[in-house]
């Protein structure tokens, strides 16, 4: 029986590395968010509220801030009604075809105040939403994306790990 063996002596070739992305850095004073260029601005004649969408990815972005002086005794009913009116929303949208996918309320690991986070499905769409209630606001950030719930939920893991640094409290 005779066997074979053949080996290169030159190293195969490095991986082809994506360039990084240009990134358009967003600062306001609650949050920094840092975006690829393809994401635009959308106007909104809310002065407490932005927009941004993606034609490229198929997604938007909204982020509002509103400012109250929160006692930490009415924090956990305010943060159940930013929830509610956060499903409700998705109702009028799409009456009975909503799809709680999760939904939770607890303490903020980072700091004082609690963290809210909501993600639902309706036809053609997902909807992944964080928000934080502290003694002097309450910050929401929210995703649009198409109905393709783990490439949403991949986008949002990117933008809250790596784009996106919120001003708490």
């Amino acid at each position: 029986m005779k066997f074979s063996y053949s080996f290169s002596i030159t190293p195969p070739a490095p991986p082809l590395k994506k360039p990084p992305e240009k990134l358009a850095e967003y600062s306001y004073n609650e949050f920094l968010l840092d975006l690829p260029e393809h994401w635009q601005q959308i106007a909104t004649a809310d002065g407490n509220m932005l927009n941004w969408q993606s034609d490229v990815v198929g997604a938007a972005i909204t982020v509002s801030c509103d400012f109250y002086e929160i006692p930490d005794e009415k924090s956990l009913k305010l943060a159940e009604v930013c929830l509610k009116a956060r499903h409700e929303a998705m109702e009028v949208r799409a009456p009975g075809q909503v799809t709680v996918l999760s939904r939770s309320i607890k303490p903020y690991s980072g700091g004082s105040g609690l963290e809210m986070s909501y993600s639902a499905q309706i036809p053609g769409s997902t909807y992944l939403y964080l928000g934080y209630v502290t003694s002097r606001k309450v910050f929401n950030f929210s995703l649009t994306y198409g109905p393709d719930k783990v490439a949403a939920a991949d986008l949002y893991n990117l933008i809250m790990t790596e784009r996106l640094r919120v001003k708490i409290p």
